[in-house]
């Protein structure tokens, strides 16, 4: 299972917005999003579809990246040198789902290096390889922020392509290499984020805290057709509603996500 059915105010929290139209071209400084909404609760199990990990070289480079499921809380290391953890993450997400992490490159014995959810974008660390379960991804989605469109490829196969809306001048979409971490579905389907959302690994870099959540940037759909296209929203990736439908379907948890200028 890879779904979850949540509150709109929860899933908010996903797309790193604010209380505010959906249209806004603007946002309150970051210390106003607060709120008290409590969360959904759920049970997840590891996603479908996958592939477990047969080594290396046995997955790579028709692969597109490897992930980590976790089987419990996972110290992470800076280094596999290093004598204490900087962090300790939680087997599950703040939306319910099973945690994962994308995998940097070629575990190295008994450590891996792995792709954060954190801020600042970009992080990484270390962690035991007995913590996690290692599974293949060969999904991949990339927006192009320039042209804004999103394209869903599977190995070498467009699956899905469509035109998106992105984030405002005063909240852009930040770019970089990411990975979905949630696949939701929104109690109302007619909400301002339309009827489902993929939460990705990437933070806002104007909004910094909502409801319990880092400002995590989100794909999801609307209830306003005519805002795709255009740079309007608080730096998610607005697709039709027909397309986050479509993806929500396709998409495994882990999938690599190209965000480019």
């Amino acid at each position: 299972m890879r779904k979850a059915v949540f509150f709109l105010s929860l899933v908010v929290a996903a797309c790193g917005g604010v209380v505010r139209s959906p249209d806004s071209e603007t946002a309150p400084p970051p210390e106003e999003a607060t709120t008290t909404t409590k969360v959904a609760p759920t049970t997840t199990t590891i996603p479908e579809p996958r592939e477990v990990w047969q080594g290396f070289a046995a997955t790579q480079p028709t692969s597109r990246g490897l992930v980590a499921y976790a089987k419990g809380p996972i110290e992470v290391f800076g280094s596999p040198d290093a004598l204490e953890a900087f962090m300790t993450l939680e087997p599950t997400t703040i939306l319910g789902t099973t945690l994962v992490l994308g995998v940097v490159d070629e575990p190295s014995g008994e450590w891996v290096e792995v792709m954060l959810p954190i801020r600042p974008n970009g992080s990484t660390g270390w962690v035991s390889a007995e913590s996690l379960e290692i599974y293949v991804a060969d999904s991949e989605i990339f927006v192009d922020l320039s042209e804004r469109t999103l394209s869903y490829r599977v190995g070498d196969v467009v699956v899905l392509e469509t035109e998106v809306g992105i984030g405002s001048e005063y909240n852009q979409t930040p770019t970089g290499h990411f990975f979905v971490t949630d696949s939701v579905s929104l109690a109302n389907p007619n909400s301002p984020w339309g009827p489902h959302a993929l939460g990705i690994s990437a933070r806002s870099d104007t909004i910094t805290g909502f409801n319990g959540g880092d400002g995590i940037i989100g794909i999801h759909g609307t209830n306003n057709p005519s805002s795709i296209g255009s740079n309007i929203s608080l730096g998610c990736v607005r697709l039709p509603n027909d397309m986050i439908t479509a993806l929500h379907e396709l998409v495994p948890v882990g999938t690599r996500v190209i965000i480019e200028a």
